[in-house]
C-alpha cells in the first residue's frame, strides 16, 4: 500500500526532472578528468541552501548519501565511509562523518567533488561513489557548535550539544571537542493477553520513565612529519550513566488490580579509543598507509531489579546483574602504487586482536529471600585473533569504462573460556570485482560482486536476560560469523547536476544466517543466538534527488528513497520457508527543503516508514508493525548572527507501535498455541529549537 502511493510520485519525477530542473551553478568536470568521472561542486552551488558547516553541503549533494562505512563488517578497510577531506579519508571509524564535517565552516570549502567511478588516485573500497571536501589553504581557527532543546511527550527537556575548536599547531593543526547528551524520555505501555480463542486474560498498562546522561570529550590532530609524512590522530572518550524505571498495574480478565509491578535498572558504562594513521609518500608513484587502532569499553549493569506485588499472594522478584569488558587493537599497513594514469594497485596486511569479559548473574526471590538461577554461559571470555592480506587494483581502460577488483585471505582463532570453553579456526577468501561504464556525463551503469564476513558480535557467546521481553538467551559457544555473496547492478542518471534517480538490484546469497536457536539442556530449551543455514534475499532500490522549479517551486527540493525487500529462509524449527528475522520489505524516506535565501529562511519536513517486521523464536512468533510512520517538520533562519536556528517537531504522526505476539506450548513446530498477547508502545511527538554555528 505504502509503494503504491509513493511510486507514482518517484515516476513523476524522474520523468519530469530532465525537462523541469530548477536552474542552478552547475558543477564542471574536474581538471584532467574526462567526460565527468569526477564532478566538482563549487561553494557557490550551495548558496541556495543557506549551508552553515560543511555537513549542509554534504546533505545537499545530488545523488550522494553519507555512509560512515560498515562496521558490520570485519577489518578496517570497509569501516571509514565514503568521505574524503582533501583527498584523505578522516582518520579512523572513532568519530563519525557526520561529526567531522560539523567542524568545518562551510565558508573553508571551495568545493565538493562527486568522484563517480574508480580512479587510480583514490582508494573506492568498495563504494560507487566518494565525496571529497576540498578546503583552502590556510584556514587558521575554527570553532562550531550546535545545542538542541527537546521537549518529550512527558514534558521534560532534554539537552544535547556538540562542540569543537580548531587552532594551527606548527604546520598542523589540533582540535579538542566536547560532545554531551541529557534526556529523559517516557512512553507509555499497554499489554493484552489472551487465549488463542480471543478470550482476555489479563490486561496491563506500565508507565517507562528513562534518564540518560553521555558525554563524550575527545582530541586530534593532523599535519605533517617532514617533508613525505602526514600524522593523523584521534582519541576519544565516551561515558554514559544510563537508569529506567517501569511501573504499572496488571489487571485480571475482570479489569480488576491483580498485581503491581516495578521494575528499576541502573547501567554505567565507557568507551575509549585511540587511533592513527601515518601516510608516507616514497616518490616515483609509491606511497604507504599505516593505521593503529586500539578501543577497550566496560558496562556495569545493575542489579537490575523487577518486583510484582501480587495483590494479598506476597511479592515476586527477579534480579540480574551483568557485566560487560570489550577490547579491540588493530593493525593495517597498506601501499599504494600508482603505475600509471590509468592503472594502480593497493596491497598490505592487517592484524587484530578482540576479546570480551562477560559475567552475568540471575536470581529469584519468591518469598525466602533472592536464589541465585543458574545459566549456561554466565561467565566466560572469548578472545578472537585475526590476520588478512589484501590487494586490490583500479584499471581505468578509457573515459568511459573503468574495472576494480580485490582479493582478501583472512584467517582468524576463536577462543573460549569457561565450561562451554573451546578454540576453532576459519580461513575466508574473500574476491571482489565491479565494472563502471559511463556512455556519457549524465548516465552511469555500475556491476559488482563481493564476498563478505561480517564482524563477529561477542555478545551471541554470552548469555544475556532481557526483563523487557520476558527473555533468557543463552550464549552459544558455536557461533560462528555469517557470510555472503552480493551481486549488485546500479544504474545512474543525472539531469542538469542538480537532479538525479538511481536504480539498483541487488541478490544476497547469505551463508550461516544469524537468528536464534534452539540450546537444550536436561531441565530447558533456550533460545540462543546462532547460525540457521543458507538464505538469499532480492533487493530493489530507487533514490532519487529533484529540484521542484517544475512545480512553481523555487529553492526547494525532494529526495526520495524506495527499497524494497524479498528474504528467504528455511525455518530450523518448522522446516519451511519464511522471511529473515527483522526484515522489513518495504522501507521508504522523503526529505523536502525550501529555502528563502532573501528571508534567510528555510522550512522543510522528512518521512520515515518501515513495514512490519517479524522475529522467529523456538517458542514465540513476534511482529512489529509501525502502521503510521515518522514525520518530522521544521522551520529555520539564519538572520541571527550567523546561527542558524531550527524549531521543529518529531513523530508528528501516531508514534503508536504494536508488537503481536504468539506464545506456544512447547516448540514452534507443534503449533500449539498457548497465549496471544498485543503490546501497544505509546512514545508521542516531540518539539526541539537548535542553534548551531561554525566559525
Amino acid at each position: 500500500m505504502m509503494f503504491a502511493r509513493t511510486t507514482p510520485l518517484a515516476l513523476l519525477l524522474t520523468v519530469t526532472a530532465p525537462a523541469f530542473a530548477d536552474d542552478a551553478p552547475e558543477p564542471v568536470v574536474a581538471e584532467g578528468e574526462a567526460d565527468g568521472a569526477i564532478l566538482a561542486y563549487p561553494a557557490s552551488f550551495f548558496t541556495e541552501f543557506s549551508p552553515v558547516t560543511a555537513r549542509d553541503m554534504i546533505n545537499r549533494l545530488p545523488g550522494f548519501s553519507l555512509s560512515d562505512g560498515d562496521t558490520g563488517r570485519r577489518g578496517l578497510a570497509d569501516a571509514f565511509g565514503n568521505l574524503l577531506i582533501n583527498g584523505q579519508r578522516p582518520s579512523d571509524k572513532t568519530l563519525g562523518l557526520g561529526t567531522v564535517l560539523q567542524r568545518i565552516p562551510a565558508s573553508q570549502v571551495v568545493r565538493i567533488e562527486l568522484i563517480r567511478e574508480p580512479l587510480p588516485e583514490y582508494e573506492m573500497r568498495g563504494y560507487s561513489q566518494l565525496a571529497n571536501v576540498i578546503l583552502a589553504d590556510g584556514s587558521g581557527t575554527r570553532a562550531s557548535f550546535q545545542h538542541t532543546l527537546t521537549r518529550n511527550n512527558s514534558s521534560r527537556l532534554a539537552s544535547a550539544m556538540e562542540s569543537s575548536i580548531t587552532r594551527p599547531v606548527g604546520s598542523g593543526e589540533i582540535t579538542l571537542g566536547l560532545n554531551w547528551e541529557a534526556w529523559g524520555p517516557a512512553n507509555d505501555r499497554t499489554f493484552i493477553t489472551e487465549t488463542p480463542d480471543g478470550d482476555l486474560i489479563s490486561r496491563e498498562r506500565y508507565n517507562d520513565q528513562r534518564r540518560y546522561r553521555e558525554i563524550e570529550p575527545s582530541i586530534s590532530f593532523a599535519g605533517p612529519i617532514g617533508d613525505a609524512m602526514q600524522l593523523r590522530v584521534n582519541a576519544n572518550a565516551e561515558f554514559v550513566a544510563w537508569r529506567r524505571s517501569i511501573s504499572g498495574f496488571i489487571y485480571d480478565d475482570a479489569n480488576q488490580p491483580a498485581a503491581y509491578l516495578d521494575q528499576v535498572n541502573d547501567e554505567r558504562s565507557w568507551e575509549a579509543a585511540l587511533s592513527t594513521t601515518l601516510e608516507r609518500d616514497w616518490g616515483e608513484g609509491l606511497a604507504s598507509t599505516t593505521t593503529f587502532l586500539l578501543t577497550r569499553s566496560d558496562t556495569d549493569n545493575g542489579p537490575e531489579t523487577e518486583s510484582v506485588h501480587t495483590l494479598g499472594a506476597g511479592i515476586e522478584r527477579v534480579q540480574v546483574l551483568y557485566q560487560n569488558a570489550e577490547e579491540e587493537t588493530a593493525l593495517r599497513h597498506s601501499f599504494d602504487w600508482t603505475i600509471s594514469d590509468a592503472h594502480s594497485l593497493t596491497f598490505g596486511a592487517e592484524a587484530a586482536f578482540n576479546a570480551l569479559d562477560a559475567s552475568l548473574a540471575l536470581f529469584e526471590d519468591t518469598g525466602g529471600g533472592f536464589v541465585p538461577i543458574p545459566l549456561p554461559v554466565s561467565d566466560t571470555r572469548v578472545e578472537e585473533v585475526r590476520g588478512e592480506a589484501f590487494a586490490d587494483t583500479v584499471w581505468v581502460i578509457n573515459d568511459a569504462f573503468s574495472l576494480e577488483g580485490g582479493l582478501r585471505y583472512e584467517y582468524s582463532e576463536i577462543s573460549q573460556t569457561g565450561p562451554a570453553g573451546q578454540a576453532r579456526t576459519f580461513t575466508y577468501l574473500k574476491p571482489r570485482a565491479s565494472a563502471t561504464w559511463r556512455p556519457g556525463e549524465q548516465r552511469r551503469f555500475r556491476v559488482g560482486i563481493e564476498r563478505n564476513v561480517d564482524q563477529l558480535d561477542f555478545g551471541n557467546f554470552a548469555s544475556s536476560v532481557d526483563l523487557n521481553s520476558d527473555q533468557v538467551d543463552v550464549g552459544n559457544p558455536d557461533y560462528r560469523p555469517q557470510t555472503d555473496w552480493t551481486l549488485e547492478a546500479e544504474f545512474e542518471q543525472r539531469f542538469n547536476e542538480d537532479a538525479s534517480v538511481t536504480l539498483t538490484l541487488g541478490r544476497v546469497w547469505r551463508q550461516d544466517l544469524d537468528d536464534y536457536i534452539a540450546i537444550i539442556t536436561p531441565t530447558e530449551v533456550f533460545d540462543a543466538p546462532g547460525n540457521i543455514g543458507d538464505g538469499g534475499l532480492n533487493r530493489i532500490t530507487l533514490d532519487w534527488t529533484s529540484p521542484l522549479g517544475w512545480l512553481g517551486l523555487r529553492n526547494a527540493t525532494l529526495d526520495g528513497f524506495v527499497e524494497w525487500f524479498d528474504s528467504n529462509v528455511d525455518d530450523p524449527v518448522t522446516g519451511e520457508e519464511r522471511s529473515w528475522s527483522w526484515i522489513s520489505e518495504w522501507e521508504v524516506r522523503f526529505d523536502f527543503r525550501q529555502t528563502f535565501p532573501e528571508r534567510q529562511m528555510a522550512w522543510g519536513w522528512d518521512y520515515f516508514y518501515l513495514s512490519d517486521a517479524s522475529s522467529y523464536r523456538v517458542s514465540r512468533f513476534t511482529n512489529i508493525q509501525r502502521p503510521a510512520g515518522d514525520l518530522d517538520v521544521y522551520v529555520e533562519t539564519t538572520r541571527w548572527l550567523g546561527l542558524t536556528t531550527r524549531l521543529g517537531a518529531n513523530f508528528t504522526l501516531d508514534t503508536t507501535e504494536r508488537q503481536d505476539l504468539i506464545f506456544y506450548d512447547g516448540s514452534r513446530a507443534d503449533g500449539i498455541e498457548r497465549l496471544h498477547q498485543q503490546r501497544y508502545f505509546d512514545h508521542g511527538p516531540q518539539v526541539f529549537l537548535s542553534v548551531r554555528g561554525a566559525f
